[in-house]
């Protein structure tokens, strides 16, 4: 578990936790979802202010409410949400490398061609 910050924003995130993680996979459906029905023509300012809106609901979801308008301070910035989503997903990435680096030695990793190749850890090619 680790600390993720954004804005006036900051959270312990756990991604080894199942119900983050199923919160997270909720959100991503709703965030691709909900992108889709972003009006494509009309005023900028609305078409920014959905966009925004998205990454909001996003953020709520996983964070409850209130957890964007901490991290926007109560902008419709499009470059903020950006940054936002940019910066959670960098985390989330450093998060996997993490976890990988920790887990790696709790299990070898070999497949079936490397085992028969290599009875009780000798090698044929001496």
């Amino acid at each position: 578990m680790s600390r993720w910050k954004f804005g006036k924003f900051e959270a312990e995130v756990d991604f080894t936790d199942a119900d983050f993680m199923d919160a997270l996979e909720e959100a991503q459906k709703e965030l691709a979802d909900r992108s889709m029905e972003i009006p494509k023509v009309g005023k900028k300012s609305d078409i920014i202010r959905a966009q925004v809106g998205c990454f909001a609901q996003f953020f709520d979801h996983i964070f409850g409410p209130g957890t964007s308008e901490k991290m926007y301070e109560g902008r419709a910035s499009l470059e903020l949400a950006i940054q936002s989503a940019e910066s959670f997903s960098r985390f989330g990435e450093q998060e996997g490398r993490r976890m990988d680096d920790s887990y790696s030695k709790y299990y070898v990793n070999r497949n079936r061609q490397q085992r028969r190749s290599s009875p009780k850890g000798q090698s044929h090619n001496r």
